[in-house]
């Protein structure tokens, strides 16, 4: 049985070359130009965070996080970061800025020990970015459009992982095909499922496949044995040679504006840095996050 935090450690490790890091996962300083914050901080907005702690969804914590950073941070640092994660250290030592707590609302032992994910405001556009930098279960962020399959992203629904790819898939005994046919195309899509209860499986898809859904009934292309997923849980389409994906049912595909959404979500993971959008849900650990720009 794979652990949900050894599915996301093997994914960093896979995907964590430096050429493709926008930020650095060790301590190191993150160049910030703070006379730039300070020239647009009147007419920035600020990002208000409510939190919601999976133990009681009825009582929340909201944060805010202006372009220098978290307002009461324990790093003591004005320079347009806030770094989430546990750190029993206090003042100007600190590594984080805010503590998350577990569903139990006790802090997290040692193993959990540092930065978990971090958010940044750029003066350059005046938007705010999450990036997670790899400590805890990973942050994800709630599919509520459509969004595009990046190659080697990390989608998580259920007790279910995902990595989406493009090019044929070397695991051959793995393989399956939604028409049982062998396939080798540049505009294909491999989908290789990771489950805590389940083999691994491998699918491959081309563009005539679309759309395409995942679920748990059998009337799905790729059906997955999880309670936790809906029916039909999620579709994926192609549309002007890029590969997109939604939470829930669109019959239509990417044409489709009445769509049905999943009873729990389709989360992305936030490998690389994310705008944060106004409404905006993520998760990390035991904790949800919903995201107000003001």
């Amino acid at each position: 049985m794979m652990l949900k935090k050894e599915i996301i450690k093997i994914y960093n490790n896979d995907n964590n070359k430096e050429e493709n890091n926008t930020f650095l996962i060790d301590n190191e300083q993150i160049p910030i130009d703070i006379n730039k914050i300070k020239k647009v901080y009147s007419k920035s907005k600020k990002l208000m965070l409510d939190i919601l702690s999976s133990n009681n969804s009825d009582n929340y914590i909201s944060l805010e996080i202006d372009p220098y950073g978290y307002k009461n941070s324990k790093r003591l640092k004005k320079d347009g970061i806030t770094y989430f994660g546990y750190d029993v250290k206090q003042g100007v030592d600190a590594g984080v800025d805010y503590i998350l707590k577990n569903n139990d609302n006790y802090y997290y032992d040692d193993a959990f020990n540092g930065r978990h994910f971090m958010i940044r405001f750029n003066p350059d556009d005046l938007n705010y970015y999450i990036k997670d930098l790899g400590k805890g279960f990973g942050t994800f962020i709630k599919i509520q459009n459509w969004a595009e399959l990046k190659n080697n992203l990390l989608l998580n629904i259920g007790d279910n992982y995902i990595v989406f790819s493009y090019g044929d898939e070397d695991d051959e005994e793995n393989e399956n095909t939604i028409n049982n046919i062998n396939r080798n195309n540049n505009n294909s899509l491999s989908i290789k499922i990771f489950s805590i209860n389940t083999q691994q499986k491998i699918y491959e898809l081309l563009p005539n496949d679309c759309p395409v859904t995942i679920g748990r009934s059998s009337e799905n292309s790729i059906i997955i044995d999880d309670d936790m997923l809906s029916r039909i849980h999620c579709t994926i389409d192609y549309n002007n040679e890029k590969w997109y994906i939604q939470d829930g049912f669109a019959k239509n595909g990417i044409k489709d504006d009445d769509i049905k959404k999943s009873t729990n979500g389709s989360w992305i993971y936030a490998y690389d840095e994310f705008p944060i959008a106004n409404q905006m849900i993520f998760k990390a650990n035991h904790n949800l996050f919903i995201c107000n720009l003001v």
